[in-house]
């Protein structure tokens, strides 16, 4: 499709979406409000901690000193340098769109190449444990037991996506320590209280944007709904398929059908692998800006979940017979906003002291070859 044409047909459906917008206007309430919830109430204190520890470990060089000392194993699994680490244990502990925004955050510090973030980002933004053993297990389909079973099937999945690029990676280069000068060297330090200020000036900017899309895609999905109109058993499956905008609202409509519960737990799978174009347009919006190609992480979306339906028809009838649905059936739990921020927080410190921990096993190998 030629630019001028692409740029004609984007113009036409803003033109659309503004008349939905100015025709349905309790829609686009609805639609905001929702969205806007959702991001204080879940995405910003899930995010925060990871968002500010990112920059301030940047700040003072210490990824730097990790991806020297991780490299050997990153390099050999992913074929991705030891900076890679970092990024992975953010994107299997925070969420959407921690992974990718961390890889694009290193790629501008000089830590990653571009084709290294992009294939970063391709399996290392993932939704977050809270997201699947709370929000979905719990909040959506009322089974804790199912919890363990959807994280499994999602991290082993983008596992087996990161290393099947490994095949695919432009990296070839034998392991070379410290080969990649630290981004803090030449420069003037700031203060502490500089320091500190900008990572949360920084944070809360990037904060600001996700909220920015899921305000937007909330709005687009009610006035979708309002101007479908679609009734009974043709709005649930209508509903089921609001996972290709926005994965929660996806889950949420699967869970409501009548379909069979491995049917069930394979949609929410696809979906939860898929992470809808909310996510995706943020995902898009961070790769852009470090000048990263989006190209890669559709392919592994699409990869991830082939392997995704792979191992949930593979495992399901292992895992299933345990789920007791009437004893779970009258469960509920809904977190607040301190409940989220603390575990958020204290998954961050974890995968940062995994990554110490696993630096200085690293470092004592190293020494004693």
């Amino acid at each position: 499709m030629r630019p001028a044409t692409a740029r004609a047909l984007a113009g036409s459906l803003l033109v659309v979406f503004f008349i939905l917008m100015i025709t349905h206007p309790a829609a686009v309430y609805r639609g905001a409000l929702r969205g806007l919830n959702v991001w204080w109430e879940v995405v910003f204190p899930s995010l925060l901690p990871f968002f500010i520890t990112t920059e301030l470990l940047l700040a003072f060089g210490v990824i730097h000193l990790l991806g020297s000392l991780l490299e050997p194993i990153t390099f050999r699994l992913f074929r991705l340098p030891g900076a890679a680490a970092f990024v992975l244990a953010v994107g299997f502990t925070s969420g959407y769109p921690m992974g990718a925004a961390a890889a694009a955050r290193l790629k501008s510090q000089g830590l990653l190449t571009a084709a290294e973030a992009a294939h970063l980002a391709a399996f290392a933004n993932n939704a977050s444990p809270l997201f699947i053993l709370v929000a979905v297990a719990v909040g959506i389909y009322h089974l804790p037991e199912m919890g363990p079973f959807l994280a499994l099937v999602h991290y082993g999945s983008n596992l087996l996506v990161g290393l099947t690029f490994r095949f695919f990676s432009p990296s070839r280069r034998p392991y070379l320590p410290r080969s990649r000068p630290s981004p803090t060297e030449g420069r003037k330090p700031a203060s502490l209280g500089q320091t500190l200020g900008e990572a949360v000036r920084q944070s809360v900017t990037n904060l600001l944007v996700i909220a920015g899309f899921i305000g937007l895609f909330g709005v687009l999905w009610e006035l979708i709904r309002e101007v479908s109109n679609w009734q009974g058993s043709a709005s649930l499956l209508f509903e089921a398929g609001a996972g290709f905008l926005e994965v929660t609202l996806g889950v949420k409509g699967v869970a409501e059908t009548a379909l069979p519960l491995k049917i069930k737990v394979w949609v929410t799978e696809v979906w939860l692998a898929w992470q809808g174009l909310s996510v995706i347009v943020q995902v898009w919006s961070f790769l852009g800006q470090a000048g990263v190609s989006l190209l890669p992480f559709f392919g592994g979306r699409f990869l991830q979940i082939v392997y995704a339906s792979i191992l949930t028809f593979a495992l399901f009838p292992f895992f299933a017979p345990g789920w007791s649905q009437a004893a779970a059936g009258h469960f509920s739990f809904s977190p607040s906003f301190s409940w989220i921020l603390l575990r958020s927080t204290g998954l961050c410190l974890a995968s940062f002291l995994f990554l110490l921990l696993l630096a200085l096993v690293t470092s004592c190998c190293r020494s004693r070859l």
